[in-house]
């Protein structure tokens, strides 16, 4: 079920932005991607706070 919502979301991502490249606001797509990458790099690299809670390096 998670897999499937990532990928829907995947989708509708990609459809926005395709118009807001059209449209001249390719920057916009940039900064979204950078912000959800920066997030996911962050959680990456400090585990979840349930790891950090126990004194468990992250997985």
């Amino acid at each position: 079920m998670k897999f499937g919502l990532k990928i829907i979301g995947f989708f509708i991502a990609a459809e926005i932005s395709y118009l807001l490249y059209q449209s001249r606001l390719g920057a916009i797509p940039f900064l979204f991607t950078s912000v959800v990458l920066f997030y996911l790099g962050y959680r990456l690299i400090l585990g979840s706070g349930k790891n950090r809670a126990e004194g468990r390096p992250p997985e």
